[in-house]
């Protein structure tokens, strides 16, 4: 809607879409629903949805010309498990705070739990996680092994599965760092050309609720999120920020949540490979900024300009279905 309402060519599987139907505005995330996009002419889709290795996006490889916004589908599958992705990054030297897996399938999380605080010499409170969550579902600050042991099998399901992180508790400020991929952008110094992964000033969250960030479509981010400024440990783990997306091999604006320890360092707590891009641009949204525009208002973009940058910037389809780290040991 804010596309259309910018210009931009939009097609839409409904004639006149009404701004308050999501389902007017979106093609279905499914092969029937892409092939139909594609016949009407679509040159970019945008992969508004969590991709994996069996997305029906693969049956379109071959099409040249063929534009996506989103991430490689077999990165994603590999790195939206938290645990994977935290050791990896971990191992080409991006600060992470210490954690321990904990999964329910492998015996009672009390024991796990004893183990893990012992071995990795944490102290409590400490968070726990779902390994696969999203946002602030199911992360919570606990006290005791008690109270962690509680959380995680109250917690075992559909939903958020059996695995769990147990993770050091970081009592700095949390910080969101927007990471742009390669490309051509024009902001208000002008059009140019960045030939790698990029940095949108970093954005500080406070408010929040018993240590976690609460949901953004529960308490809107202008209540609890500014800009951060700048200063070296922001520049330093900036350059972190930007090994991150070089090692995913990212296409598309990743998100990376930090936060920082009692010594200053910036550790990456979070990597969210498709951040939300939630805006004002329908009736009745006006609040429903995301943190990554936010940012991009430091630069000089509005919500719309984002978007359109984000779009004018859209990875080749095979490049979305290929292997974007073929060849590397992950």
């Amino acid at each position: 809607n804010a596309l259309a309402q910018a210009g931009c060519d939009v097609l839409t599987p409904a004639r006149n879409p009404r701004p308050d139907v999501d389902a007017d505005w979106t093609y279905p995330d499914t092969l029937e629903g892409i092939t139909q996009a594609v016949a009407d002419g679509a040159e970019i889709l945008w992969a508004n949805t969590s991709l994996f290795d069996e997305h029906p996006m693969a049956e379109f490889a071959s099409h040249n010309g063929l534009r996506v916004v989103g991430q490689p589908l077999e990165i994603v599958e590999k790195f939206e498990d938290k645990d994977v992705c935290q050791a990896a990054i971990e191992a080409i030297g991006v600060p992470v705070p210490v954690q321990a897996l904990v999964n329910v399938e492998n015996g009672p999380a009390k024991g796990q739990i004893e183990k893990a605080v012992s071995l990795n010499k944490l102290t409590f409170p400490v968070i726990i996680k779902p390994v696969r969550g999203r946002g602030s579902a199911g992360v919570k600050v606990v006290n005791s092994v008690e109270e962690a042991a509680e959380h995680i099998e109250s917690h075992v399901g559909p939903k958020f599965g059996s695995k769990f992180l147990i993770e050091e508790y970081l009592s700095g400020r949390e910080l969101a760092v927007t990471v742009m991929p390669p490309g051509t952008y024009e902001t208000a110094d002008g059009v140019h050309s960045e030939a790698t992964h990029w940095t949108l000033p970093a954005i500080e969250r406070t408010g929040h609720h018993g240590g976690v960030m609460p949901f953004s479509g529960v308490v809107p981010i202008q209540s609890n999120s500014k800009p951060a400024g700048d200063d070296d440990s922001i520049r330093e783990f900036g350059r972190h920020a930007v090994r991150v997306a070089q090692f995913l091999g990212a296409t598309s604006p990743i998100r990376i949540d930090c936060r920082e320890d009692a010594n200053g360092v910036i550790k990456a707590i979070d990597i969210n490979m498709k951040p939300s891009m939630t805006g004002p641009g329908r009736p009745g949204r006006e609040q429903m900024i995301n943190l990554s525009a936010m940012s991009a208002g430091e630069i000089g973009w509005n919500y719309t300009e984002m978007l359109a940058a984000i779009a004018g910037n859209a990875a080749p389809i095979q490049q979305i279905t290929g292997s974007a780290l073929r060849g590397q040991a992950v």
